[in-house]
């Protein structure tokens, strides 16, 4: 996903515009997403960026988490399917080479 997919998902996804999507998105890039401990500084930096409390700075974080999440998900769900593609056609090959 390119960050210009990322931005306008999640001012789909928020009900935010794309350049204040692009401010939460900026945010996350500056800290690291998955860690626990960055998650506070996170929420902290969207609401002092856009001027909003922290409860709606946490809701931006958290649908930008959802989108990265489910990203995650389909990049592995691809990964596996081409993985099952690969053995299968090794197990063709291999039977037609056997005969």
């Amino acid at each position: 996903m390119t960050k210009q997919t990322f931005i306008e998902r999640l001012s789909q996804k928020a009900d935010i515009t794309k350049e204040s999507s692009a401010i939460v998105v900026n945010a996350i890039e500056d800290h690291n997403l998955f860690a626990k401990d960055e998650k506070a500084l996170i929420v902290s930096d969207i609401a002092q960026q856009l001027e909003v409390g922290e409860d709606t700075a946490e809701k931006y974080f958290s649908h930008a988490s959802q989108i990265v999440r489910s990203e995650i998900k389909n990049q592995s769900v691809k990964w596996v399917a081409g993985a099952a593609v690969i053995v299968i056609a090794g197990i063709i090959v291999f039977r037609l080479r056997k005969k």
